[in-house]
């Protein structure tokens, strides 16, 4: 199947953008983004175990079990061209989807966004999450500034949160960089300069690494969470980016064998 142009020049057949949360978040950041999106992008936000729908699912820290359930929400998509969608850990968990799909299905993204999130050349395991003190857990929430503090003081909602920010926590500093074989697509990086991930350059400009493709990078005067603060403008630079990617000539992609 191939994605092209119209003689109005607008772009034809659908794009399955697969999308992951944050650390701690689900699937309903993207609640209204159908709404901003051109009908050439068909929007499939990926739910995370122990929130949202998959609430009653005990939330997942090992890689391989994780990567797993997703690769089963995604597969039924994968007949069409694809890209993929992560912010902040998201970004993590999209890319390792990315390879698995590749290794098991021979497919590849046409596109990749990560958003607000170190590279994985630059990414250092660390941290006791799943053991480590409650305050510890909530003062690393603090300092990435997206939860108010009344609700952190909330004894019967940080009982419910607790148990999945520290599996979310616990894969973040579990995750161990290795070489492979990088994507072929174009990937996007965008970060913010009020968020202590681009503090760094190279910690953004290191997704390069990532792919054999074309790699930009963008920044937003915002802080960790312009997903939600600057919704609007980052729309804009991901649609445009797509826009140029599947574009791009002799952009194909072979549908999953029956």
């Amino acid at each position: 199947m191939t994605i092209g142009l119209s003689q109005e020049g607008a772009v034809h057949s659908t794009l399955n953008l697969f999308c992951l949360p944050y650390a701690g978040g689900s699937a309903t950041i993207y609640r209204e983004w159908p709404a901003h999106l051109p009908r050439w992008i068909k929007l499939i936000p990926l739910h995370m175990p122990g929130r949202g729908v998959r609430q009653q699912l005990a939330p997942m820290h090992r890689w391989p079990e994780l990567l797993d359930l997703l690769l089963e929400d995604m597969r039924p998509d994968l007949d069409q061209p694809f890209a993929i969608f992560g912010h902040s850990m998201g970004a993590l968990v999209g890319l390792e989807l990315a390879h698995a799909i590749r290794r098991r299905y021979g497919l590849s993204p046409l596109w990749f966004g990560a958003s607000a999130c170190a590279a994985p050349a630059r990414r250092e395991p660390g941290g006791d999450w799943l053991t480590c003190p409650e305050s510890a857990v909530l003062e690393q929430m603090r300092s990435l500034n997206g939860t108010p503090e009344e609700l952190l003081l909330s004894r019967d909602l940080m009982n419910l949160v607790l148990p999945f920010m520290r599996a979310d926590f616990h894969l973040c500093g579990s995750y161990a960089y290795r070489q492979r074989p990088p994507l072929a697509c174009t990937v996007l990086a965008l970060g913010s300069n009020s968020d202590d991930v681009s503090l760094d350059p190279t910690n953004l400009s290191a997704w390069s690494l990532e792919t054999s493709g074309p790699f930009v990078q963008e920044t937003l005067d915002a802080g960790h969470f312009f997903i939600n603060t600057h919704r609007d403008t980052l729309i804009e630079l991901l649609v445009a980016s797509l826009k140029q990617a599947v574009t791009a000539p002799r952009r194909r992609l072979t549908a999953v064998a029956a």
